[in-house]
């Protein structure tokens, strides 16, 4: 499903207050009487027992899927230092966003040892206020990624040669294509170089009028094009098919600006060769309408179940399919962004080394212990969301699955090349002002004055993208 941004300068603000808290509040508590009681040492143990809070995503499906690990967990009795551990599970708050959240709860001291939910940008984030263990060298977090054959994978989400994040779920972001548009248009297989997408733009340049009268008034969809305020819609429309162009390039590194500018003039060039075929008026569940009206569009994965629940089939026979980003060469790889998050564990001073030690025992029991031959189709069936794992198309315990889910299984082949977002602390600002000051006056200003294929010089916009990100994030 999709998972909106977070509030990045509230969060920067509820950082400098929880390290304001933490100086105040010191390592103790306050008795009756005023003198500080120190608790540094102290355990979570009480009568035996070793008390670990989970937070998960703010969904009532997570909530089921970890309650019932959970249960399985405590029903095992598992030990450490010769007491029981018992897992709490909880949905983190909402409001105003699951970041603000769980900065408040580490302002607070009311953190839990253990959550979901994390991407790799406010794990970066919550580094800078040292609220996470770095995990790269423990020998169960290598269990973990042997496992789950992510060696790869994690490589995108190292954080200044440190790992925070356990990567659970990741939705990697390509095209979807209307395929009784493809159909219309005597197209039998699924763009997948630029030769193939101008083929096709050609083809509906060609027969336009004929598909306008059978409803398909336009070539692609994308109305968050106008929409600067929400920042993360650049992570689709924008820098996913960067990342294919630049062939993997990030836009930034550290606090260099590493953007490779050809490739990004690439991707609005692209835009640019569409024109005013690129439909920007807002339409509520696009590929839900009985008459979809353009060609392509972003590839979201969290459309699949409301396509199914408006009875539409997936296939290049039936009404959509899914395609990767656009490589410009057969045999390039299809690098894509990748909505992804995972698992960290919190450092405070209000939890415990047991309950840190405990929150551990947790993750091997379900990644690497008794619950890794089924935690990830229960993950699928419950969320509809593809776990990170190296093996999906491989494994035999996900064949059932992809066969009674076609969509999926398609989308599953693009987590490989799947790239995690930038990890720097005004990484929201960098690209609201990409957004800002290139994309929203690109498709304002330039797209409604060209047609298809008159390729219009899009350097300007580049030159206004590269800035802004530059000057926003205060980059080198």
């Amino acid at each position: 499903m999709k998972k909106s941004g977070f509030m990045e300068k509230t969060i920067r603000g509820v950082i400098a207050f929880a390290l304001i808290s933490t100086l105040l509040a010191g390592c103790g508590k306050s008795t009756d009487n005023g003198v500080k009681e120190d608790i540094s040492k102290e355990t979570s143990a009480s009568g035996g027992t070793i008390d670990v809070d989970f937070w998960t995503a703010p969904e009532q499906y997570n909530l089921k899927i970890w309650t019932s690990y959970a249960d399985k967990f405590n029903a095992a009795k598992v030990e450490l230092n010769g007491k029981t551990i018992k897992l709490n599970v909880q949905m983190m708050p909402a409001q105003p966003s699951s970041e603000a959240g769980i900065q408040n709860a580490i302002a607070t001291g009311t953190v839990p040892a253990i959550s979901e939910n994390i991407n790799r940008s406010f794990a970066n984030i919550l580094n800078s206020s040292e609220a996470l263990y770095d995990i790269s060298s423990e020998d169960w977090y290598k269990d973990i990624v042997a496992e789950r054959q992510i060696e790869n994978v994690m490589e995108g989400w190292e954080i200044e040669g440190a790992q925070y994040v356990i990567p659970l779920y990741v939705n990697p972001i390509g095209y979807c294509y209307n395929s009784k548009a493809l159909q219309a248009l005597g197209v039998t297989e699924i763009p997948q170089t630029m030769d193939d997408f101008n083929t096709l733009l050609t083809k509906y340049k060609d027969q336009g009028d004929t598909l306008s009268k059978d409803g398909i008034s336009h070539f692609m969809y994308r109305a968050e094009l106008l929409n600067a305020a929400n920042y993360w819609e650049r992570w689709f429309d924008i820098e996913s098919q960067y990342n294919a162009f630049s062939k993997g390039t990030p836009l930034v590194d550290g606090n260099m600006l590493t953007a490779d500018k050809d490739a990004l003039t690439k991707v609005f060039a692209l835009y640019g060769s569409i024109g005013d075929k690129v439909l920007t008026g807002t339409i509520d569940g696009l590929w839900q309408q009985e008459t979809v009206p353009v060609v392509m569009g972003i590839g979201l994965p969290w459309d699949v179940s409301a396509n199914i629940a408006a009875g539409k089939t997936y296939g290049i026979d039936g009404d959509y399919v899914f395609g990767p980003t656009l490589v410009e060469n057969e045999g390039d790889t299809h690098y894509n962004y990748a909505d992804s998050k995972g698992i960290v564990l919190y450092k405070n001073d209000a939890i415990s080394e047991e309950e840190h030690q405990g929150a551990i025992e947790f993750l091997k029991f379900v990644f690497t212990g008794e619950g890794k031959d089924t935690f990830d189709i229960d993950w699928l069936n419950a969320t509809t969301m593809l776990p990170v794992r190296g093996d999906l198309e491989a494994n035999d315990m996900f064949a059932s699955y992809f066969g009674e889910n076609p969509a999926l299984k398609d989308i599953s082949t693009f987590v490989a090349d799947a790239i995690p977002g930038m990890a720097h602390e005004k990484g929201a600002d960098i690209i609201t002002a990409l957004g800002e000051k290139a994309v929203a006056p690109f498709a304002t200003n330039l797209l409604p004055s060209v047609g298809i294929n008159e390729n219009p010089d899009v350097s300007s916009y580049v030159d206004d993208a590269m800035e802004a990100m530059k000057t926003a994030g205060e980059l080198e």
